[in-house]
């Protein structure tokens, strides 16, 4: 084995090597944003005022789609495809409006997305189109989430950035496929789903364990943990609101057993049916559900998608106690017989017999 599919093994079996990933830092910034005096520099000036301009006019227009909007929207004589033109066409005049203002870049660059306004939510999606989504999209095929779980053709690129949040710990964001001591995940985490869209729409969310033992076939199979139905999320509103849902399945914390490798618990949003606004009523679900099958049932089509990882300490021992009622297990390597230890484990003396 070469060096790299050496320490691709240790990141995938092993816990020691991936714990040293750092976590992504959700910053919450104030704006203190100074706008450059005038007069100091004449060329700045000008350049100022022709951004003005272009700023003007652009937010005229965006104010003429917003009134030929609201008009096609009134009369209810247009399709849904004109609607959804208009939108865009509303949508793209009021980014332009704003896309040069300094302040705004500034802003952005700090982390501070005002999500209620049309340019900050075209600079997050087009930060998070960048390198987080191929981090994302690498991690989840070399850790074979995909296709383990969902095949990629049916997951295509997400559609919404979803994150994961410690609940101790609810301004880290975790990175995709790191790990976790499971006893950090006794509560329920936090859920953000940023849509790049204008509408509400209602979601499910689903975690998954991929690596349950299956120990009567000698192999590994799918585990529900959570089940959320109902949940709405739109540019206004990011973070999951878990009573406004619908729980099909509470919520059981991670416990990889002993004995076994790294269990990857994998998150999904899906988009509920009808472009989001079918509304899901209560149904039974089976812990030992599989995600394929369970989406297409209940037409939900994906939309985010994350993962951590995390391997048995001893605190996962007293969630099988607590939480599940039963004996912790062990699926380690029996320990081989040894003729020359005794009962009491001292080592027995070769010459005992004579």
């Amino acid at each position: 084995m070469n060096a790299a599919r050496h320490a691709f093994a240790l990141a995938r079996f092993g816990c020691k090597v991936a714990n040293s990933q750092p976590r992504a830092q959700l910053r919450r910034l104030q704006s203190t944003y100074v706008k450059p005096a005038a007069g100091v520099n004449p060329a700045y000036d000008e350049a100022v005022k022709i951004i003005d301009a272009y700023a003007a006019k652009k937010a005229a227009e965006a104010k003429a789609a917003a009134a030929e909007l609201a008009q096609a929207q009134e009369a209810g004589s247009a399709s849904e495809e004109q609607v959804s033109a208009l939108k865009k066409k509303w949508f793209d005049l009021a980014v332009e409006a704003e896309i040069n203002d300094p302040e705004v870049l500034w802003s952005a660059k700090q982390g501070n997305y005002d999500l209620t306004r049309p340019v900050f939510l075209h600079l997050r999606e087009q930060a998070w189109r960048g390198r987080p989504l191929e981090i994302l999209m690498q991690r989840l095929l070399q850790m074979f989430v995909l296709p383990d779980l969902l095949d990629p053709r049916d997951m295509g690129t997400p559609s919404a950035q979803l994150n994961i949040a410690l609940a101790g710990n609810p301004q880290e964001v975790l990175e995709p496929g790191s790990i976790i001591d499971p006893s950090e995940a006794r509560k329920q985490p936090e859920i953000e789903l940023v849509k790049f869209h204008e509408d509400s729409r209602l979601h499910t969310l689903v975690m998954v364990d991929l690596d349950e033992p299956l120990e009567a076939q000698q192999t590994f199979r799918e585990q529900f943990h959570w089940v959320v139905a109902n949940l709405p999320f739109s540019k206004g509103q990011s973070k999951a609101d878990m009573a406004a849902g619908l729980t099909l399945l509470p919520y059981v914390p991670p416990h990889p057993a002993k004995g076994t490798p790294n269990h990857r618990y994998a998150f999904v949003l899906f988009e509920q049916g009808e472009n989001g606004s079918n509304r899901l009523d209560s149904f039974e679900v089976s812990r030992d559900s599989v995600l394929r099958t369970f989406a297409a049932q209940h037409d939900l089509r994906p939309a985010g998608i994350s993962f951590v990882r995390a391997c048995w300490n001893e605190s996962v021992d007293d969630v099988y106690r607590d939480v599940l009622q039963q004996a912790p297990p062990n699926y380690g390597i029996a320990p081989t017989p040894r003729s020359d230890i005794g009962p009491d484990g001292r080592k027995i003396n070769v010459y005992e017999n004579y």
